[in-house]
């Protein structure tokens, strides 16, 4: 085998292994767009959680559940992200009963996909329109 020859081989097999390479990062890490999903989906979460300890923090304060969203958002020093990070339909908060409410969003990922940055099965959620019950109280 000629010297040349050898050499055009070690080139094919650095140009397959390297196509290889990269397709290989592409589906371990997920594409930029899977990403940005799972971000905005994150984002949710967040606002969510806020929200939640906001209705805590009301429950505390008055022994009763806000009745709707404009009266938590109107006690002072609440500062609520009811806004869908993407444009897409508001948090939504409902009580269910004295010591029960919950909370919606519309989700497009699911949270075990992807690599996500926490794992909580008290937000663990499908694609699309999710509501968690919640307990105002932690003894619930």
């Amino acid at each position: 085998m000629s010297r040349a020859n050898w050499g055009g081989r070690v080139l094919w097999a650095t140009g397959i292994f390297t196509a290889l390479a990269i397709a290989a990062g592409v589906w371990i890490i997920d594409s930029p767009a899977q990403q940005r999903l799972m971000r905005l989906d994150d984002n949710r979460i967040q606002g969510l959680q806020q929200l939640d300890r906001a209705v805590r923090n009301y429950h505390s304060s008055h022994d009763a559940l806000p009745p709707d969203v404009a009266t938590l958002a109107a006690q002072p020093e609440v500062d609520l992200a009811l806004a869908d990070p993407d444009g897409g339909p508001d948090f939504s908060y409902t009580p269910l009963d004295a010591g029960h409410y919950q909370l919606c969003a519309r989700f497009v990922t699911r949270s075990t996909d992807g690599h996500r940055r926490f794992i909580d099965d008290a937000w663990a959620h499908p694609v699309g329109d999710h509501c968690f019950r919640r307990a105002a109280k932690d003894e619930d």
